[in-house]
């Protein structure tokens, strides 16, 4: 494959030629190049010695300014372009740049999606940037949801009283991320809710798309 430079990840997965076959492998990425990348296969049953095997290698491969974390790949398409941007044209610009918006499922993804934001994007004369993320919230049940269904994160709140909960703020099912720069000591930051419909302030949209 032609490529305009050495890919920055690759992720890559191997099965069976034959869908029949119950056999599954462990792949190691050794080395990428610029047209090429090198991998080391075992078997997870049987390390070595196995029988003649057709096998297929599903890959792909990532060039680009973002970060991995787990399986997935997140990155700002542009870290300065910082606007009033609602929950739709946030999904719309992520799915534009081909990704889709981040779910943060615990503490751990929270830490890295925060320290990520706080180190890439270019908050110039801002004081403060929101990311939309693509989880909800249930104003009645107080619960986060993920956008597969599973529970989100419920946690690392905006201290101003958030989240908004009751019958008054049943419109505030979407949820943002309020950044600040690493430079910044102010306890103010964190998730918080808000109508989907409504032009949050001072947006720069994080992306993500799955390895494979």
């Amino acid at each position: 494959m032609c490529m305009p430079k050495v890919p920055d990840y690759v992720h890559a997965t191997v099965r069976p030629s034959n869908p029949s076959l119950p056999d599954m492998f462990n792949v190691t990425i050794l080395e990428i190049k610029r047209g090429t990348f090198v991998v080391e296969i075992e078997m997870v049953e049987q390390a070595t010695g196995w029988d003649r095997m057709l096998i297929t290698v599903d890959w792909s491969s990532y060039i680009g300014n973002g970060m991995v974390y787990q399986n997935l790949i997140l990155w700002f398409p542009d870290a300065a372009d910082i606007r009033a941007m609602n929950l739709n044209q946030a999904m719309k610009y992520c799915i534009d740049n081909g990704g889709r918006l981040v779910d943060i499922v615990d503490k751990a993804k929270y830490d890295v999606v925060y320290n990520y934001g706080g180190q890439t994007i270019v908050f110039g004369s801002h004081v403060w940037v929101n990311i939309w993320l693509d989880s909800s919230y249930n104003t009645t049940t107080d619960t986060v949801t993920q956008s597969n269904g599973k529970p989100g994160y419920h946690g690392d709140w905006y201290p101003a009283g958030y989240p908004y909960k009751g019958s008054e703020y049943e419109t505030y099912t979407g949820l943002l991320l309020d950044i600040k720069p690493p430079s910044s000591t102010s306890p103010d930051h964190g998730m918080f809710n808000n109508p989907p419909t409504s032009d949050a302030a001072a947006v720069t949209q994080l992306c993500s798309t799955n390895l494979m």
